[in-house]
């Protein structure tokens, strides 16, 4: 089918759908196994929830579906959805969607978490969890190829390796963001670990959750100031004196 016929396939398939599509009709398309431009329109218009299970059909769609599906519901989450209607189910997506590959699904995530008491506090011993489970996969990727450490005979680029490091990516972006104000230990072992990764953008992450635990060791606090990369750096600048 040529650009053209699309088009015109698409534009007679939207002028089928009723534009003042009520709420039940829009629950009942996203129980069905609707075409995907239907459940998008469906997601976009959504306004309120009316109970959990309602809540639980939208995170439904936050993982398994296609890339414009997940972003959509990502977005509409970050705009209507209340920590007060929650489950183990959707705690278990959240976590799932914290290291989606759309960056824009990551960071809708992020902000939900952000706004939320509730949940920052819900999540955080899952996070650390998970973010542990992904450091021993890593250092066994490490120990057959390399890439992670200062290891510079070894492979830098690898698509595995990668993918490891954007989940971490997030993993760290989330618990900059649950840890604030407290003391953990099990994070410091964490941060302890990630602030030795060659990659900076971990290290600016273990920076960021570095500043946000009251009372932080001023041994990591001091390996961050002498980071060669200056955005690492520049987190903990006015942290510490440099005569100390």
């Amino acid at each position: 089918m040529d650009n053209t016929k699309k088009t015109s396939y698409e534009t007679s398939k939207l002028q089928n759908i009723n534009l003042e599509i009520c709420h039940d009709d829009i629950i009942e398309n996203l129980k069905q196994d609707s075409e995907d431009f239907i459940k998008i329109f469906s997601i976009i218009n959504l306004e309120k929830f009316k109970n959990l299970e309602e809540v639980e059909l939208l995170f439904t769609h936050l993982t398994n579906q296609p890339t414009p599906i997940r972003e959509a519901v990502a977005l509409k989450l970050e705009e209507i959805y209340k920590d007060e209607l929650y489950s183990a189910f959707i705690k278990e997506q959240l976590l799932k969607a914290i290291i989606d590959i759309n960056p824009n699904v990551c960071r809708a995530i992020c902000n939900i978490i952000f706004k939320s008491e509730f949940l920052k506090n819900n999540l955080l011993d899952d996070l650390i969890i998970r973010i542990n489970n992904l450091l021993v996969e890593i250092k066994k990727q490490d120990r057959n190829l390399g890439g992670f450490y200062d290891d510079a005979q070894k492979i830098r680029k690898n698509h595995a390796k990668n993918k490891k490091l954007f989940s971490l990516y997030w993993y760290l972006e989330v618990l900059s963001i649950c840890i604030k104000g407290k003391n953990n230990s099990q994070v410091l072992e964490i941060i302890k670990e990630t602030i030795k990764f060659n990659d900076y953008t971990i290290r600016e992450k273990t920076a960021k959750i570095l500043i946000n635990i009251n009372d932080s060791p001023i041994e990591l606090l001091k390996i961050i100031q002498n980071d060669q990369n200056f955005y690492v750096k520049n987190l903990v600048y006015d942290r510490i004196n440099f005569e100390d």
